[in-house]
């Protein structure tokens, strides 16, 4: 059997009618040396038997690319998932890629991230766009994330959000890449961890990111390898679900990686926006995300993350002033609500 240069991790809850446009464009991947983990995370929508009809005779295959299965008896998020896909991956491969399973790749997806690794030592990560699946069919589509990128009030968000794509851009070093179509080198995986069970989903990737930038890991990204993304199609944009995680898993980022410099120059800022966004949540009524940051700061969990604090600083490798230099202006409550309901429309299907 040959073994894989990538082993590609697709993480699938529920979305069969996702799994046959994910598939099939990763069918035609112009690059061909890698595998898929299928991990699906306790479907109960027929995924498990859509695949066996419509991808049956893919899987068990020896020859490059195969597809492999793996059942999962309940949803460990999308942290818990993928660490589950990480177990299941050749060890021999040097590269480890995530994929939302409502995403469509664009046949040089792969190639275009791998060619940027295997030349580059110091890239610990590549991306491409990910754009709004919405927007295929116009001139120039709209970005749903081109990496990620850092706030000076502790918000880590998408980067280029709602802009308009430019494949002819050139290759940028970005904070770090969005999980939802990143290729990551594996050896920089196994020095600052994969991401963290307890986020269970959102904002894990930002945490990587973090231990990645830390330990002196830099990350690529390339605008001729797009995606087409359909847009929290999973988690559901705006849910309440989504919202208690989000509000949880933001003090957790800060808390296990944030330098103490930079945590006390810029704590009012962080502290401003977190009592602004509580505060105007609870007056819409939406209680999930001041919930969630009760339950991060409960103190087992103070325990945990502080623990885990203390082995990030001990690989600490960049300098407070690099660290400095990624984190943007901090945009006030209106501009965030702005960008959250262009995304909204931007994700939402034209009738």
């Amino acid at each position: 059997m040959m073994q894989p240069v990538v082993s590609l991790i697709v993480l699938n809850w529920n979305g069969q009618r996702y799994l046959e446009k994910c598939l099939g464009a990763l069918q035609g991947q112009s690059y061909r040396e890698f595998e898929i983990i299928l991990v699906d995370n306790g479907s109960t929508d027929g995924s498990l038997e859509f695949i066996e009809n419509n991808f049956g005779g893919w899987l068990g295959r020896a020859e490059l690319p195969r597809l492999r299965l793996l059942e999962l008896s309940t949803n460990t998020g999308f942290s818990g998932g993928n660490l589950a896909g990480l177990a299941a991956c050749d060890p021999a491969s040097r590269y480890i890629a995530t994929l939302n399973n409502d995403t469509q790749a664009d046949p040089a997806w792969l190639e275009t991230l791998v060619n940027a690794l295997e030349q580059e030592a110091r890239w610990g990560a590549a991306c491409g766009p990910m754009l709004f699946a919405t927007q295929q069919d116009q001139p120039i589509p709209k970005i749903a994330a081109a990496g990620i990128e850092v706030r000076r009030n502790g918000l880590a968000f998408d980067r280029q959000l709602g802009e308009g794509w430019q494949p002819d851009g050139p290759p940028e070093e970005v904070f770090g890449p969005c999980a939802g179509a990143a290729l990551y080198r594996r050896a920089a995986l196994e020095q600052v961890g994969f991401f963290d069970p307890a986020f269970f989903a959102y904002l894990e990737d930002a945490d990587l990111a973090w231990r990645l930038r830390l330990a002196g890991w830099a990350t690529v990204y390339l605008p001729q390898a797009p995606v087409w993304h359909e847009y929290s199609g999973t988690g559901g944009q705006g849910s309440p679900f989504k919202n208690f995680q989000l509000g949880r898993n933001r003090p957790w980022t800060i808390l296990k990686n944030w330098p103490g410099r930079l945590l006390r120059r810029h704590f009012l800022s962080i502290l401003i926006y977190d009592l602004a966004a509580c505060g105007y949540t609870l007056l819409k009524g939406q209680f999930q995300p001041t919930r969630g940051r009760l339950v991060a700061l409960a103190p087992w969990h103070l325990r945990r993350v502080l623990g885990q604090r203390r082995k990030i600083r001990q690989m600490r490798r960049a300098n407070l002033g690099e660290l400095e230099s990624w984190l943007k202006p901090a945009p006030g409550l209106r501009e965030n609500l702005r960008l959250r309901k262009s995304a909204d429309n931007l994700a939402a299907p034209t009738l």
